[in-house]
């Protein structure tokens, strides 16, 4: 006898609309591949007939769950199975209540566990992006990290190919927000990014190299977090190229002004790359890149505030990476005048902001809703709270801004001397 179950994972057209909770940037609706066919017919006796014992069968309906004990099949899952699933996506897309979400996902994944691997790891997949959702990066870290074990082993292959990608991306991103991370973790979200760019891509391209290259300008928002994790994980060359692929990606779809910070960051990668190797030929291009991006960010408008506010951070925190690599070089006039204008226009930037905010008081206005979320995407970027005697602070270059040590310890003297 041979049974069919339905998808019931891919229910993005029943929960749509609602905005009260934001998942991950570019995080997929889970999707379980439930359209399979099972086949509960009885198995051969002779091949069991060996095992036919009491103490047989009681290892056996150890070690095997009782869904799969007859033929290594799983059986479809019963009504309440279905019903706790529906209703467990219901409060992730329907409600966008997230801690009721984990709750019932939980029940979920127990209730599911006899399920075929594809299934139960689209589970833990989503279970990983309520708990992004909830500020929680270890227990999504967690979760992500099983996702990729259950579809990379055995039956893994069966499930929806979105979803390995996805699981590498929220690994990743959960790693990344964690701020200060070990050189293992920058390892493994380097990896992770990688990976994720790689699956994305479109499958024409010959080489991983081009795989990656592609995947990145689809998507790049996670290419500019790539770029991070590669800065994080000492590759500061390779971090200036996926900044440079995401600056070419935001542009051709006319976002100015992140095209523009993903620029200025290929040039603190640079700078990092300096400071790291003191390579002449590697400061000629880290001063080329900066001062580029720099000059770019006069051509940027818009109406979001606060995007304008980031970007003048942005190159803030530019000229700053540029004066400390010309004062090690020597170039004390230059760096001076870097130093200067980034202090002056960081000024700027907190006079401006202090006037809107006194506007706002006196209009009556109510205060902009602060959002509690992990952060680790460019729209997290440093805004008004940037300021020239902050770069001063070891914990602020390291958490917040994750620059590598070669390039503090350039700031550092700069700040001593200047």
């Amino acid at each position: 006898m041979r049974f069919q179950t339905t998808s019931l994972l891919c229910l993005s057209s029943l929960f749509a609309g609602s905005s009260a909770f934001s998942l991950p940037p570019n995080a997929p609706v889970a999707q379980v591949q439930t359209s399979q066919t099972y086949d509960v017919s009885s198995s051969s006796s002779s091949s069991v007939s060996n095992f036919n014992s009491p103490l047989m069968n009681g290892i056996r309906d150890f070690l095997i769950p009782p869904a799969y004990a007859a033929d290594g099949k799983p059986k479809p899952p019963t009504n309440d199975e279905i019903k706790l699933l529906r209703e467990a996506l219901g409060a992730l897309y329907g409600e966008r209540n997230p801690e009721k979400a984990v709750e019932l996902i939980t029940k979920a994944i127990s209730a599911w566990e006899r399920q075929a691997p594809d299934e139960r790891a689209a589970l833990y997949r989503v279970r990983g992006d309520c708990y992004m959702g909830l500020v929680n990066a270890e227990a999504a870290i967690e979760d992500y990290t099983t996702t990729i074990t259950l579809l990379t082993g055995p039956g893994g292959e069966l499930a929806d190919p979105a979803e390995l990608p996805a699981a590498y991306l929220g690994r990743g991103r959960s790693l990344l927000s964690l701020g200060v991370l070990t050189d293992e973790q920058y390892q493994l979200a380097n990896k992770d990014y990688q990976l994720a760019m790689r699956l994305t891509s479109r499958e024409e391209w010959d080489t991983n190299e081009e795989l990656e290259a592609d995947g990145a300008q689809r998507n790049p928002y996670a290419a500019w977090e790539w770029g991070m994790a590669q800065r994080g994980n000492k590759m500061y060359n390779e971090a200036a190229e996926t900044h440079i692929l995401a600056s070419s990606a935001f542009k051709e779809i006319g976002d100015r002004a992140r095209s523009v910070i993903s620029k200025l960051d290929a040039g603190i990668d640079l700078a990092s790359a300096y400071a790291a190797t003191s390579d002449k030929s590697v400061l000629e291009d880290a001063k080329k890149v900066l001062t580029e991006a720099i000059q770019s960010t006069t051509s940027v408008e818009g109406r979001d505030i606060e995007l304008l506010q980031r970007v003048i951070a942005k190159e803030g925190e530019a000229r700053i990476a540029l004066a400390s690599i010309l004062w090690s070089n020597g170039e004390k006039s230059a760096a001076e005048a870097q130093l200067g204008e980034a202090c002056g226009r960081l000024d700027e930037l907190q006079r401006d902001a202090d006037a809107r905010e006194k506007a706002r008081i006196k209009s009556g206005a109510m205060p902009p809703v602060k959002v509690n979320k992990l952060k680790f995407t460019i729209d997290d970027t440093v805004g008004t709270e940037c300021s020239c005697s902050r770069f001063k602070n070891e914990k602020f270059l390291d958490a917040t801004l994750h620059w590598p040590k070669p390039l503090q310890e350039k700031v550092t003297n700069l700040n001593k001397l200047a």
